[in-house]
């Protein structure tokens, strides 16, 4: 099946190249002139990023970006020297880098090809970067094919370059300035380009399937150090994962197997694989056209072979099934943990302070195949910023003043081969944001003062009380760490919501009572105190209660009279947003208003207005610092009890 699709793609790929160009380039210049409305006697809509807007951008493109600059530098090696200016764009058409000849800088930044310019359609009409986005394929853009006049003097082959799963990273384009109206002299560029394109793909899709296996298929005999015609992601089952767009395209209909594709069964493959790994396995067609196909095992399976595989322990089970009791949608999240458990994938766990988050944490990793390894819970509040990057990723000898004599291994290494759980990933600081994300997505951590990374095989689970949304929206968490942390969010709701409120009393007060040795009942009236109070501070405040009860109760059953003085038998009224600790902290339209205003209704006492805000003291300094915010001269008339 797949040397009959492949054949048949190569013929009508001979075919129609030429004609489908020409039709990209005049659909182009229609909506140029129709749907943007352009003038091709006009200037480009000016829209080139500030530095700072360019940083931003780069870092939010930071995996794009690493994974294709090899790429980008190989081109600008190959047809630097003759004159091309490489460029690379993100989807929407801005540039992220620039590779020219220094002695051309000038003239080509002249032409608006710099870092940070925008080659939109919308701005610059067909055009190479512009165009390539808006049809999805490759065009190559010369001379006076450009709309715009202003843009006559140059040629463009812009290719789009699309991940693992089929979507829009960006644009690697080939400028040239050369006064010829030779079509044909840019076919050396073009065909670059688009091998280029390819490799950077073949990149991002080996990336992006880095624990299934991989088949690199070729049609041809040659070496094996080039492009494959095609790379197909397939799991131990033989269910096909992902396919390279461009075998995407050229199959007639959607396949689900491996078997079914290559026409041999799935334990053949990883036999062979396994028996003689690194050999490509030939398969049946005639001499001119034989298929060959070199297997890459998951990244897991290669790990593995180096670390004994842990056992799951005995009572990870109960520690799931007592953490929900009874409570329906908590019983239905924990059996869908119990499916991810084992799987690699981040678990995000949402709730309000005290609603029990760490504890699901352990729950999760007791249950999963990694119990026996360990566990290591950092809280990314309670850490000052100076502190958090040594803690998290550790630092050699030497590293900066005050360092361990040896260094520290930090908690991310620490954590190997077992579960990271972060608490409060909503208060990491933006700069260590990116850092975390090339752990999450290559494996590794670099320590300060290391020249090298480390590998590390880490289950990670998160957790916040915060709204990441609304965060990712004001630009105070990173989009891309956010996506790859909700890939199984779960949210553990408050304890006033939960229907097994009695049933936890119960359970908590039994825990307590063990750890002070007491054998202690609780009174009827006790439990329907209990049960009625609104619980603002959820599962903690319920443990703490219950502790300060079973203390200072010297008789047989814990009555009301042995509650908190400031508990009270009627029922709490429920709490606000604010300090149930569910209010979205410092992101209003205007955040150094927002605490001003909190630190206003308090009387500016900071521990209020940490509480209001549903901030820790140390996220609420360091906002107060970004911000300008004077705690040491409030308002006259709202000193009393600053700090």
């Amino acid at each position: 099946m797949l040397r009959r699709a492949l054949e048949a793609a190569s013929a009508a790929d001979a075919r129609q190249a030429s004609q489908a160009m020409e039709a990209r380039l005049a659909e182009s210049q229609t909506r140029s002139r129709y749907d943007h409305r352009l003038d091709p006697w006009g200037q480009p809509a000016e829209d080139v990023l500030t530095d700072s807007r360019l940083s931003r951008l780069r870092e939010r493109h930071e995996r794009f970006l690493r994974t294709a600059m090899p790429g980008v530098d190989w081109l600008h090696r190959q047809i630097g020297a003759l004159g091309y200016c490489t460029l690379l764009t993100d989807a929407s058409g801005a540039t992220l880098e620039v590779r020219t000849k220094p002695s051309l800088d000038r003239e080509f930044g002249q032409c608006g090809l710099l870092a940070g310019a925008c080659w939109s359609e919308q701005a610059q009409g067909t055009c190479g970067v512009g165009t390539a986005i808006a049809a999805r394929e490759p065009v190559l853009v010369h001379r006076e094919d450009h709309f715009l006049t202003i843009n006559h003097g140059i040629s463009c082959s812009a290719v789009p370059v699309f991940g693992a799963t089929g979507s829009l990273q960006g644009v690697i384009n080939a400028t040239a300035m050369q006064p010829t109206t030779d079509r044909g002299g840019q076919a050396l560029a073009y065909s670059l380009t688009l091998q280029t394109a390819n490799r950077i793909e073949q990149a991002l899709f080996r990336e992006g399937h880095a624990g299934a296996w991989i088949a690199q298929v070729r049609t041809r005999g040659g070496a094996w150090d080039g492009d494959p015609d095609a790379l197909i992601a397939f799991d131990e089952g033989g269910r096909i994962l992902g396919i390279s767009r461009q075998l995407a395209v050229q199959l007639a209909r959607p396949v689900d197997s491996i078997e079914a594709l290559l026409d041999l069964p799935v334990s053949r493959l990883i036999d062979f694989a396994h028996r003689q790994p690194g050999v490509p396995m030939p398969m049946l067609g005639g001499p001119e056209n034989c298929i060959s196909v070199m297997l890459r095992a998951p990244a897991a399976q290669k790990r593995a072979a180096r670390r004994p595989v842990p056992v799951r322990r005995p009572d990870g089970e109960s520690d799931l099934a007592g953490l929900c009791t009874s409570d329906p949608r908590l019983r239905q999240s924990f059996e869908r943990i119990k499916l991810l458990a084992n799987n690699r994938i981040p678990i995000l766990l949402l709730g309000e302070t005290g609603s029990g988050k760490e504890a699901m944490a352990r729950a999760i990793h007791n249950y999963s195949t990694r119990a026996d390894k360990p566990f290591v819970a950092i809280n990314c509040a309670a850490i000052p910023e100076s502190l958090i990057e040594s803690e998290l990723f550790g630092y050699r000898e030497g590293a900066f003043t005050g360092a361990r004599a040896k260094g520290c291994p930090g908690k991310i290494a620490l954590a190997d081969g077992g579960t990271l759980f972060l608490d409060e990933i909503g208060d990491m600081p933006l700069s260590l944001q990116t850092r975390l994300l090339r752990v999450l997505s290559e494996g590794e951590v670099v320590a300060l003062g290391a020249a090298e990374p480390v590998q590390v095989d880490i289950s990670v689970v998160c957790a916040t009380h915060r709204d990441l949304p609304a965060m990712v929206a004001d630009g105070s968490f990173r989009e891309d760490l956010y996506y790859r942390l909700n890939a199984a969010t779960f949210r553990l709701p408050p304890l006033r919501e939960r229907t097994d409120v009695r049933e936890l009393v119960a359970r908590v007060f039994h825990e307590e009572c063990a750890a002070s040795s007491r054998s202690l009942s609780l009174a009827k009236e006790t439990t329907t105190a209990l049960c009625r109070h609104s619980w603002p501070g959820n599962i903690r405040e319920l443990r703490n209660v219950l502790r300060f009860a079973i203390a200072v109760c010297t008789e047989d059953s814990v009555t009301p009279e042995h509650l908190p003085d400031d508990f009270g038998l009627r029922p709490v009224a429920a709490p606000s947003a604010a300090t149930a600790g569910s209010r979205p902290p410092l992101r209003g339209t205007d955040p150094r208003q927002e605490i001003l205003e909190a630190l206003e209704a308090v009387h500016w006492n900071v521990t209020a207005a940490c509480r209001l805000l549903s901030v820790s003291r140390s996220t609420f300094y360091r906002r107060v610092a970004e911000l300008g915010v004077d705690l040491d001269r409030p308002p006259a008339g709202q000193a009393d009890e600053a700090h």
